[in-house]
């Protein structure tokens, strides 16, 4: 069977596409020409973070659909949001309208004391976002933010040691050490996913949850599992639980299966969880 498209439908989709193309070239030369100008000052470079772009676009379609008037409306309410991914210790903001034209918005705000101090100021993460407006003027709007860089984990061997650490310490209490099984670190994993997606509230997984599930694949006569989060190395995750009663109580325990699931979100924090298994296979 044959479809035709409408040779309008291909007309407009085609101009939409130009124009979205247009608008992120733009923005990526506004990045381009504001940190060629930090790196004269001496200064670091500025990395585009999306949870930043994403309000700073968001902000910019507000101005162009004429929801908020120009202005810096709602700024306490967008770094409110970014709280929620990064770790800010300061932020700023620079707003402009006029030509899709890179050169001609970045020369305004360095003209221009209070932008230009933004541009210059201690920060280490930005998000640019163009829009449209109907009359055919271009709104921006740039968002500077100083955040706690997370560093990023290599997952396997943060398990690897982190178990490690575990049976090193089972080992000491003449407690047999703790094999992995790769069944039960998926389901860990899954876990510290649905946390890191936000699906599941950050803790121990409520009874309800699909993890429970795993005590009926190895026929289990007991299950528990320790939960941490946002700590970069296996030391401190395990430092942490062995300050824990409860926590150090599980890993103290009869068990002989383990599982040790890390996932890293998008904007760097790390979800670990460690099933406790006590199975016969």
């Amino acid at each position: 069977m044959k479809f035709t498209i409408p040779l309008i439908a291909l007309l407009v989709i085609a101009t939409t596409t130009k124009a979205q193309n247009n608008i992120q070239q733009t923005e990526n030369e506004v990045l381009e020409q504001i940190n060629s100008y930090r790196k004269s000052k001496g200064l670091g470079i500025l990395k585009v973070d999306e949870n930043i772009r994403r309000e700073a676009y968001g902000h910019s379609q507000n101005m162009a659909q004429g929801k908020i008037p120009f202005s810096h409306k709602g700024f306490d309410e967008r770094f409110e949001r970014l709280g929620g991914f990064l770790e800010i210790s300061s932020g700023a903001e620079n707003v402009a309208n006029g030509p899709l034209n890179a050169k001609n918005i970045v020369d305004g705000w360095i003209a221009s004391t209070g932008h230009r101090k933004n541009i210059e100021g201690d920060f280490n993460l930005t998000g640019i976002g163009i829009a449209l407006a109907p009359n055919g003027t271009y709104f921006y709007t740039q968002i500077f933010v100083l955040s706690k860089e997370r560093p990023r984990i290599i997952i396997s061997e943060f398990e690897q040691e982190l178990l490690r650490l575990i049976n090193e310490h089972r080992k000491t209490l003449g407690i047999p050490a703790l094999r992995s099984n790769d069944k039960i670190a998926s389901e860990a994993r899954n876990y510290s996913n649905q946390m890191a997606q936000g699906k599941v509230p950050i803790g121990a997984p409520g009874y309800d949850n699909p993890i429970r599930k795993i005590v009926n694949v190895f026929n289990a006569s007991s299950m528990s599992e320790v939960i941490a989060y946002d700590y970069y190395s296996p030391k401190e995750v395990f430092d942490s639980w062995m300050s824990s009663a409860n926590q150090r109580e599980t890993i103290e325990g009869s068990y002989n299966l383990t599982g040790i699931g890390v996932v890293q979100s998008a904007d760097g924090k790390v979800f670990v969880t460690q099933l406790f298994l006590s199975a016969s296979n």
